[in-house]
């Protein structure tokens, strides 16, 4: 499943939304959902690890320090006619916020049965995860990041890379913390996507010499 097919969702979703009136509204990876009742305080981490099958965020701080809980909002703004993408920590969301939005989670990028997304198979081809607990809170902080970036003025980028730039790939990923791998690897593999990256230095990743690179890195 890509975001692409979320977007399906967002019409829809405004539309029931103005007329269900009290019910909140929303879709997770393209999955509808209708809460006629929710808890105020209900977060977006609690309702997705316990009403939903999508298990990839995970709690960790709890406070929104670590990042290991982050998801893509997509919403669609009225006002600018156009779908804003962000990522935001889940354990701090409340659900009742997201009334008409489309939620993207790790397993929403690829998973087995559909395919991996490119960031998945990098991630797993730069040896970016090892304990993979906070692993999909940096996949959807990164893939935000080149969503957005792909929206951007930047120059239009070669095939298998994005609009996104090293710094800015290196910043995507500065709210999310790994206690395993080292920084190192992960870094690598958020900056393969980056059109500026010294490609002699990615050229000693024995993954990148094999070619596998090819992809649509925001869809």
């Amino acid at each position: 499943m890509t975001l692409l097919k979320t977007r399906f969702c967002y019409i829809d979703l405004m539309e029931e939304k103005q007329k269900k009136g009290s019910s909140l509204v929303f879709a997770v990876n393209g999955e509808r959902f209708e809460l006629p009742c929710i808890d105020p305080s209900t977060t977006l981490l609690h309702f997705l690890r316990s009403q939903t099958c999508f298990k990839s965020p995970k709690l960790g701080s709890g406070e929104g320090g670590c990042g290991a809980c982050v998801v893509l909002v997509s919403k669609y703004d009225l006002k600018l006619k156009r779908v804003e993408d962000f990522s935001v920590s889940s354990c701090l969301t409340l659900l009742c916020s997201l009334n008409g939005c489309s939620i993207t989670t790790s397993e929403g990028l690829g998973n087995t049965r559909d395919g991996f997304h490119s960031i998945h198979e990098r991630f797993a081809g730069f040896h970016a995860s090892q304990y993979g607990f906070c692993t999909p809170g940096i996949c959807m902080s990164l893939f935000s990041a080149l969503v957005n970036a792909d929206k951007g003025n930047n120059p239009d980028s070669p095939p298998g890379f994005s609009k996104l730039t090293s710094s800015e790939a290196e910043k995507a990923i500065a709210g999310n913390l790994c206690r395993c791998t080292g920084y190192r690897p992960i870094a690598d593999a958020c900056k393969s996507f980056a059109a500026d990256i010294d490609i002699e230095d990615l050229g000693f990743n024995s993954f990148w010499k094999k070619g596998r690179f090819q992809g649509n890195e925001s869809k």
